[in-house]
């Protein structure tokens, strides 16, 4: 393999030919190293060009971006490039593989496979019926490569493959896929399903924080990144209105403002909230005293003056603190009571509480049922 000559025809998507010596490239064991790409600028016999393979550590990347997109499949050797023009319509046929390429290897002159050939094509090539290998490989605008495609067979290693680009997968060139994916985050030569799903991730992402920034799913990126903004705007002017620089984190930006709220308070204006709940129960237990004492001289007061009986004091008081007027309106309306009725009020009643013949005229006088004159004078005996 070391005397092999290399033939070369390049195109969007290339190819060139490197010679087989029968001995070497198809070994009893039916396995051979072949050179796939010289290290490198190159050109075609026909002047198209040039191209470029790089340097070992181009040749590196071809072959990583090679496997990606092989992902379980190993690349075919054929004949004759018929797996690329089967898939020309009125070309196609039987595209039957020669061999597979099994692995690579970066060497000082280029990059080499290890092609493990079938029977007939090991047979082929001592036989001497080819001599030529011809691979396939995509390069950009510039002439860069950037991966292999497969490899052939061929005893025309000037082979014009002008019509391979009917390939739907091939005519697609490399460099703005590249650009695609590294935009991603993905590495260069990322394979279509790669930067499908890496899309698809972008499009649910997207779909979220449109949601999360109060805007319909389907807004448009425009949108989403004016709102943002707007947002990030609002935020940078609270951070520097807390007295922090832009980009704080958001719990330093609270924990300003609320430092800032407490130490901005004026204690002529503001009491502490301990000190109004204990100011309010001091009011409520002075206005129930004053209620007290209020209602404590108005049923003293309608005793003496006639118009409540003593047996009734606690009922009066009662009334008095639940509802002044109502207890006033009662006091207007009453009779006054004479000097015997006042008396015979207060006398003890009997055991049984049964109501003798001056309780049933105060309870008369006074407008009340039997029951509460019976409560009035248990009152009066306590």
């Amino acid at each position: 393999m070391k005397n092999a000559a290399k033939s070369l025809l390049p195109a969007l998507v290339a190819a060139h030919a490197t010679a087989l010596i029968a001995a070497e490239a198809a070994p009893a064991a039916g396995t051979s190293w072949i050179m796939l790409l010289p290290k490198g600028s190159f050109a075609g016999r026909d002047g198209r060009g040039p191209y470029d393979a790089g340097s070992d550590a181009d040749l590196t990347e071809i072959v990583k971006a090679t496997l990606q997109r092989a992902g379980s499949t190993e690349l075919v050797v054929d004949y004759d490039h018929q797996t690329m023009y089967s898939a020309v319509p009125g070309v196609g046929g039987r595209a039957p593989a020669a061999g597979w390429i099994k692995e690579f290897e970066v060497r000082d002159n280029g990059l080499w496979g290890r092609v493990e050939w079938t029977d007939a094509a090991a047979q082929a090539i001592r036989a001497g019926e080819y001599r030529y290998i011809s691979p396939v490989y995509l390069h950009t605008k510039a002439g860069k490569v950037t991966r292999l495609i497969s490899a052939a067979l061929t005893n025309v290693p000037n082979l014009d493959l002008a019509a391979v680009a009917a390939r739907a997968d091939l005519t697609t060139q490399e460099e703005p896929m590249d650009k695609i994916a590294l935009a991603l985050g993905l590495a260069q030569g990322a394979g279509e399903d790669a930067i499908l799903t890496a899309i698809n991730a972008v499009l649910t992402s997207t779909t979220a924080i449109a949601a999360a920034l109060g805007l319909d799913k389907a807004a448009k990126p425009e949108a989403i990144a004016a709102q943002a903004a707007a947002i990030r705007a609002n935020v940078d002017r609270v951070t520097t209105a807390a007295g922090l620089k832009s980009g704080a984190k958001l719990d330093d930006v609270v924990t300003a403002i609320q430092s800032a709220r407490i130490g901005s308070v004026d204690p002529a204006k503001f009491v502490p909230i301990e000190q109004v709940t204990a100011m309010q129960a001091d009011i409520k237990a002075l206005q129930e005293k004053l209620t007290g004492n209020e209602a404590e001289e108005a049923v003293n007061a309608a005793i003496r003056d006639g118009k409540l009986a003593p047996a009734l004091k606690e009922w009066g008081l009662s009334l008095h603190r639940s509802d002044a007027a109502q207890f006033k309106a009662f006091i207007d309306n009453a009779p006054s009571l004479t000097a015997a009725q006042r008396t015979a009020s207060t006398t003890p009643a009997p055991k049984n509480d049964a109501l003798d013949e001056t309780d049933l005229a105060v309870m008369r006088q006074m407008g009340l049922t039997e029951e509460q004159m019976k409560n009035a004078k248990k009152g009066g005996d306590a």
